[in-house]
């Protein structure tokens, strides 16, 4: 149930709006304790269907300087274009507009099918597989009161025990997680996906995604020419000195040498914005920032309200039951917990916190 972002390369290994928990704490012995229920709650209607909940609208929000950042990157491509063929005006205007209406076919049914073919490495189930799955799924979308033909299954030929949602349509799960699982188990996974859909996660993250490439393509060119260059002074000062184990020292130097005048010169604009009244600019800057620490923390968010949504359709024992099969299997490495930026970059809680949330939760809603 981990997830998209899928954002690097487009294959998450815990995908946003997955179910994968890379990043958790020891077990805390829940699982006695609801030994003795029955496995499931009464279903609790859900007070919406399908929305973009307070986690999918900050994400895209947080996404807004990549996307114009993008989009300059994209102008900027068609105004080389437009030099080449003696029209500098409307070709790079008609490249921006193109690429502002591809965002909408990433969520066209032929694309989506491609997306989980080509970038997630998923297939369509075997007919055994589809009976199983499918028989959980619709289980799950009845409940939930959705149209389960909507959405379309996929599997992955993986050893983990794994299952996400992505695109708009998309939910796949791993060959082991269809093998291994008790059917109640597997309606708890899809339950937890299919709320990542209700809550607009998948396509938000897939959207910010896509319209982030152009430039996040332009920031990995600008950080292979600037490791190029720190390569080749370390190891021309290194020569010269002869002196090899000089060639780190210089590397690191050259690379807190630029790190600090970005610092420097950063902080003179903010200082001449403040002073020019544009006292905006400090706070949006501080946004950007500090961006790649909000955006796991809204991720975390969102799982926690998948797994309340799958508990409302009343798979809030069972999604339990698995949080401490995975704890019991070794899936939570404590060593990570004691990792300040694994802790702080993670998209997904600990299960041990999970577990915590959903028993408060079940407990209050009983």
């Amino acid at each position: 149930m981990s997830d998209d972002g899928r954002t690097s390369g487009v294959r998450p290994t815990g995908p946003p709006g997955g179910f994968e928990d890379p990043d958790p704490p020891p077990a805390t012995g829940l699982r006695q304790r609801w030994s003795s229920a029955s496995g499931t709650t009464t279903p609790r209607p859900l007070r919406h269907r399908r929305t973009a909940d307070l986690s999918t609208l900050a994400s895209l929000v947080l996404a807004l300087p990549w996307f114009l950042f993008s989009l300059t990157v994209v102008g900027m491509v068609g105004l080389g274009i437009g030099a080449l063929v003696g029209n500098t005006t409307v070709v790079p205007i008609l490249c921006m507009v193109l690429w502002l209406l591809s965002g909408v076919l990433i969520f066209y049914r032929p694309v989506e099918v491609g997306v989980a073919r080509f970038f997630l490495r998923a297939r369509r189930p075997t007919p055994s597989e589809r009976d199983r799955l499918e028989h959980a799924w619709y289980e799950v979308t009845r409940t939930a009161g959705r149209d389960g033909v909507k959405y379309q299954l996929f599997i992955e030929d993986s050893d983990a025990l794994n299952a996400y949602a992505a695109s708009g349509h998309i939910v796949t799960v791993t060959r082991k997680t269809l093998d291994a699982m008790p059917h109640h188990h597997l309606a708890a996974v899809l339950a937890h996906e299919l709320g990542h859909h209700l809550g607009g996660h998948p396509w938000s993250n897939l959207l910010a995604y896509w319209y982030s490439v152009p430039a996040r393509l332009l920031t990995r060119v600008l950080r292979l020419v600037l490791r190029l260059v720190v390569a080749l002074f370390s190891t021309v000062f290194a020569v010269v000195a002869r002196m090899p184990a000089l060639a780190s020292f210089i590397a690191r130097l050259i690379t807190w040498s630029l790190l600090l005048f970005v610092v420097f010169f950063v902080t003179v604009l903010m200082a001449t914005a403040v002073q020019s009244g544009q006292t905006w600019a400090p706070p949006a800057v501080a946004l950007i920032v500090l961006t790649p620490l909000i955006l796991p923390w809204l991720a975390r968010r969102s799982e926690y309200r998948a797994d309340r949504i799958a508990a409302n359709l009343g798979y809030g024992h069972a999604l339990i039951e698995v949080f401490e099969d995975w704890l019991r299997q070794g899936m939570d490495d404590d060593r990570r917990n004691f990792v300040l930026r694994a802790r702080l970059f993670s998209t997904h809680p600990a299960l041990a916190a999970r577990i915590k949330r959903l028993d408060a939760y079940l407990r209050k809603n009983a």
